[in-house]
């Protein structure tokens, strides 16, 4: 799979699931400052998936640059 399989990018800050309207920094907002875990942010926003969570959270991970800068 591609990033682009999961994300469109609309603007450089402004990232949103693909088949949705959430923006990425919807779910890791739950998961970095609320704790949720990946399982409860997908029971949450109900059209995403358990793999779009996880997808999410990888980005965050290997482009921390981006988000730390907001």
């Amino acid at each position: 799979m591609q990033i682009q399989d999961y994300f469109n990018f609309l603007a450089p800050d402004d990232i949103r699931i693909k088949g949705s309207r959430i923006g990425i920094e919807s779910v890791l907002y739950e998961y970095i400052y609320r704790a949720k875990t990946p399982e409860e942010i997908a029971e949450q926003f109900e059209t995403i998936t358990l793999e779009d969570v996880y997808a999410t959270i990888l980005y965050y991970i290997f482009n921390p640059l981006g988000f730390n800068q907001r």
